[in-house]
């Protein structure tokens, strides 16, 4: 039983399932969902040591960080929402290119053994830089803008807090052994409230299927072009890690959040159809950096 939970694609499915057949937690999931992911951010967290930070090779991990969420990932889910004709469908689209990447990148970094460091300070830096990018893509694409104020609580609770609570419990003993575990559970108990809390989304066959196509391609599409890139080019396995993450997930929590409250429900649609296929791609794209690392050895990320 303790392989099942060291197991993080079977926890991945596992929510996933249990969300779907039981709609989750009838109480407060969004709450609930977000507890567990700043519980998985703080796991995750303890890996990484702040001392004898390289200013220029955070910059190089971060200029290609944001080369792929905010370049390619945006630029593609912004020719998705040109060729869409629904104009509440195509306001989604807008936010969701809008919004910066998905904070699960992190403990995912953790998960896939790539650079933790890196992907915090990066992810930090996007979401500093979505304070400006996300109301002037959403007031240039779709004519009304995000108050920068969302964005900065949701990097507080989001990356602030967890990072502080890690500094905490870092030297904990037992943190090293239980970490995996932890996370796995965090994740469990997340999919399994996203998952519960949009299901009913799907309650329209016709416009779900309507959008999985581009889901997939924003998704698993980009994924794996930019997963094939970075093996063709041959770069370690960070940087693997690291360009397929960010070229991945955005932030749709927080994209369907934004999208609801400027345009209605419909619009936020988009963001919960492409969130299933992202939930897919996290168990896919583990499988995919196992077979590719071989022997899996596990860089340092202090």
């Amino acid at each position: 039983m303790f392989r099942l939970w060291r197991s993080f694609p079977t926890m991945v499915v596992s929510g996933l399932l249990l969300g779907i057949l039981t709609g989750g937690s009838p109480y407060y999931p969004g709450q609930v969902a977000t507890i567990a992911l700043i519980v998985a951010m703080t796991l995750a967290l303890t890996e990484i040591r702040l001392e004898g930070v390289s200013v220029r090779t955070e910059l190089r991990a971060f200029s290609h960080a944001f080369v792929w969420n905010y370049v390619v990932l945006a630029g593609i889910i912004l020719v998705i929402a040109w060729l869409t004709a629904d104009a509440d469908l195509r306001s989604g689209w807008i936010v969701m290119a809008a919004v910066p990447s998905a904070i699960a990148v992190i403990p995912l970094t953790s998960i896939f053994r790539g650079n933790v460091r890196s992907a915090l300070i990066s992810s930090a830096l996007l979401y500093i830089a979505a304070l400006v990018l996300v109301p002037a893509i959403t007031l240039s694409f779709a004519g009304f803008a995000v108050p920068p104020s969302e964005i900065a609580l949701q990097t507080f609770l989001q990356i602030g807090v967890p990072l502080l609570a890690s500094r905490a419990i870092v030297r904990v003993p037992a943190i090293e052994r239980w970490r995996p575990v932890g996370v796995n559970l965090s994740f469990f108990v997340l999919v399994t409230m996203v998952a519960g809390a949009n299901r009913n989304a799907f309650a329209d066959p016709g416009l779900v299927l309507t959008l999985s196509g581009a889901a997939f391609a924003r998704t698993f599409g980009i994924g794996l072009a930019v997963l094939g890139l970075a093996s063709v080019t041959h770069r370690n396995r960070e940087d693997r890690i690291a360009w397929t993450l960010f070229a991945s997930f955005k932030n749709l929590g927080l994209c369907a959040l934004l999208a609801l409250s400027l345009f209605g429900f419909r619009a936020a649609v988009p963001a919960i159809v492409a969130l299933f296929f992202e939930i897919a791609w996290i168990v896919s794209l583990q499988r995919l950096l196992r077979a590719k690392a071989g022997s899996g050895v596990r860089h340092r990320t202090t």
